[in-house]
């Protein structure tokens, strides 16, 4: 073995060599299959597996097709590619995921790249939950993340802190204006005689989430703070105001089209809280570079569900109704309300860019700088070349939205 030994480079080398630090070079062992064998506490990785390893990355050509047929060690042997998906189930925005999910048009996307190399597909649904996915995100044990506005400008945020990881925004999911689909939602039998009383209220919402930041902000234009607020689960909001446990809280749809339709509580700003109510893919920058044809099958099957939502509503409502076991016709009005459009818009960019600026991430009050919204554009252009769409332009489109653009 120390004949072998000394054909091989040590961990230090290795991170010299490519550059990286300790975290990243684990991280990219875990979910990217770098190589090495491992003998006691040491780590010894081969440069022949590396250099091919480094190929296969940077030029999308199976890592089959670059190993020599001969001469590599067994353990080096890289197991089939896990994409993990994070999505959020009991967001209605971002059902865009839910729905691709059960038609299995990711695989589909996946299984048309010619030569390539074995790909998993693993689907992690956090419900409601936007900041766990950004922590699995940040972590490398998920690859794409569907997140509403608030957990992306927080996410930008925070990569000013952590230099390993760099979002991007691919594409946008599902579009409200003026903050539709998120609303405050009071118990039963609770009357108030101004919106100054809200102040006074203990009140639900789920961390750092849109609803959450949105909420904040108006109770303290309305003189009082934060500290009434909570954090729970929707599930958990759901369930603690329909027993009246709880003044009020903070849900996005479908549990507003629900509290509706059985009473369980009195909807205050139905025209909704704040800006345009945005929600879109994100991805680690290094990991789009490193494996643009995934990422380009997964906006073929986002921009393939677009139009099933809005040339096929039917269906589809049928579909996510059978799913999440709610009624049709409510998933269908949920569905009408929602502009269902991927493309890069100026005044998108600039409400993420405002929410990234106005808030102070993670307790830590880090000001947000313009321009550190990171979006490309060229992912979404080529999956629509491939569809034989439209194409998106180059830049992000100016002005409203226009039906026309869709």
């Amino acid at each position: 073995m120390s004949n072998q030994r000394a054909d091989y480079l040590t961990l230090h080398d290795a991170m010299h060599r490519l550059g990286v630090s300790r975290s990243t070079f684990d991280r990219w062992r875990r979910m990217k299959q770098l190589p090495y064998i491992k003998i006691g506490k040491e780590i010894w990785i081969d440069p022949a597996e590396l250099e091919r390893w480094v190929k296969y990355h940077a030029s999308g050509v199976p890592y089959s097709h670059i190993r020599s047929s001969s001469g590599s060690i067994g353990s080096l042997r890289p197991e089939a590619e896990t994409i993990t998906v994070g999505y959020q189930s009991g967001a209605a925005h971002t059902w865009t995921a839910l729905l691709m999910k059960e038609l299995g048009w990711f695989e589909e996307e996946l299984a048309k790249l010619t030569g390539s190399p074995a790909v998993q597909v693993r689907w992690l649904d956090s419900t409601a939950n936007g900041p766990v996915l950004l922590k699995g995100l940040i972590g490398g044990s998920i690859q794409l993340a569907s997140l509403g506005d608030y957990p992306m400008a927080l996410g930008f945020g925070l990569s000013r802190l952590l230099p390993d990881f760099r979002p991007l925004l691919l594409a946008f999911d599902g579009k409200t204006a003026g903050g539709q689909g998120i609303s405050l939602v009071l118990r039963r039998g609770l009357t108030l005689r101004g919106a100054s009383q809200l102040t006074g209220l203990k009140l639900y919402s789920v961390a750092q989430s849109s609803g959450s930041r949105r909420i904040s902000r108006l109770l303290q234009e309305l003189g009082g703070g934060s500290g009434q607020l909570e954090h729970r689960e929707m599930n958990e909001s759901m369930a603690a105001l329909v027993e009246r446990q709880v003044d009020g809280c903070v849900l996005t749809e479908p549990y507003l089209s629900l509290v509706r339709q059985h009473g369980t509580g009195q909807v205050l700003f139905p025209e909704g809280i704040g800006g345009d109510y945005l929600t879109g893919l994100i991805v680690d920058e290094s990991w789009a570079l490193h494996h643009r044809p995934q990422v380009v099958a997964y906006l073929k099957a986002h921009l393939r569900v677009h139009l099933l939502m809005r040339e096929e509503p039917a269906r589809a409502a049928k579909l996510i109704a059978r799913i999440k076991g709610l009624p049709a016709s409510v998933v269908a009005r949920i569905m009408e309300q929602v502009r269902w459009d991927a493309a890069l818009y100026s005044k998108d960019l600039q409400t993420l860019e405002r929410l990234y600026r106005e808030n102070s991430y993670a307790e830590g009050h880090i000001g947000g700088m313009e321009g550190d919204i990171r979006y490309a554009s060229d992912y979404l252009q080529q999956a629509a070349k491939a569809l034989k769409l439209p194409l998106p332009v180059d830049q992000p489109f100016d002005g409203e939205w226009l039906r026309e653009q869709l």
